[in-house]
């Protein structure tokens, strides 16, 4: 397999730069545990080859265990202790896995979001995805506390005459469609072999709207529904300025959860913009949900609703679009106030 390493090592070097100074060694390893990248962390520690060496022996069969074991399909993730490290392995993957060894001292929860997030992108690469090597810097819920007040203006700003940009992330449990309708939105694509987002995923897109002197740039996060990755997700949602809450028209399991979400997401982002699309309206023999019990749980959490098919297209920039509008009248009444 053809792996793009420039871009792994590329990535490494944003990872180690939001980590910061706990970072001893960051390593991408094949399920062969031959070394793909790894870079060493900024501070003085030296990392010996024996270190990398016994990181890669032992990682493997502890995930494996953990998968089995604990039943936690594709994403085996924990962490190990030895007197000098703490260690962080995530699966990438079916191809690689993504190992943090960290300073002994050091905190592993605010590492994690970091973690999920540079091992779904390395996951993209592997797979040839499209996907930028960048980690962006996110913002812990204390230091989302202090800065509250200026995020809320800053979110009303636009970036110059006529454009606007906004953090959009897509709500949902797992296997309802976000990513898909992710990848139709940004590429007008539709990818028949699904796979599972690890933490988040993200990509950009405008919107110009014809007749209008608008445009709306979009930095959308799509955000894995699994359970085990609830954990992180503040991270991901702090200051987001709109959003998206996705579920299955085949699965009535998935709109029930809904508003967990929708509690979840305001916490965090009180001031957020959010639709509710029921997807996969071409899946007509397997539907269960109706428009108008997806326009009635609209209406109760007072959100605007629209049915969309990421396979199809159907409607897919229309969603979007209907978001991007509704940031733009909130930005516009609230300049004329």
């Amino acid at each position: 397999m053809s792996v793009d390493r420039n871009k792994l090592e590329a990535l490494l070097k944003w990872y180690r730069q939001e980590v910061g100074a706990n970072l001893i060694a960051a390593i991408i390893v094949n399920r062969e545990g031959l070394v793909m990248a790894a870079v060493k962390g900024e501070s003085e520690t030296e990392v010996e080859e024996d270190v990398i060496a016994g990181v890669s022996a032992l990682v493997e069969p502890v995930l494996t265990r953990i998968t089995e074991e604990f039943s936690s399909g594709a994403f085996g993730t924990g962490t190990f202790d030895t007197e000098e490290q703490r260690i962080i392995f995530c699966e990438a993957g079916p191809e690689a896995i993504f190992v943090t060894v960290l300073d002994s001292i050091a905190m592993v929860d605010p590492i994690f979001p970091y973690a999920y997030l540079a091992a779904e992108k390395i996951a993209r690469i592997f797979d040839g995805r499209t996907v930028s090597p960048v980690i962006p810097k996110l913002i812990s819920d204390h230091d989302t506390q202090k800065i509250e007040r200026k995020v809320d203006k800053l979110q009303k700003i636009k970036v110059k005459s006529g454009e606007y940009a906004y953090k959009l992330i897509l709500g949902g449990e797992g296997g309802v469609g976000k990513t898909s309708m992710v990848h139709r939105f940004v590429e007008n694509a539709f990818q028949t072999d699904y796979k599972s987002t690890i933490g988040t995923s993200i990509m950009k897109k405008e919107c110009d709207f014809e007749g209008l002197d608008s445009k709306v740039r979009f930095v959308l996060w799509d955000l894995a529904g699994q359970a085990q990755f609830k954990r992180v997700r503040q991270s991901y949602l702090s200051n987001a300025e709109a959003g998206i809450l996705v579920y299955d028209v085949t699965r009535k399991d998935t709109l029930d959860k809904v508003e967990n979400w929708f509690s979840e997401i305001k916490d965090v982002s009180p001031n957020i913009s959010l639709i509710l699309v029921g997807n996969k309206i071409d899946l007509t023999e397997d539907r269960v949900i109706s428009t108008e019990m997806g326009e009635a749980f609209a209406k109760k959490l007072n959100l605007s609703y629209i049915e969309t098919s990421a396979k199809t297209g159907e409607n897919i920039n229309d969603a979007f679009k209907m978001l991007a509008l509704q940031r733009i009248r909130e930005y516009v009444f609230t300049e004329e106030v």
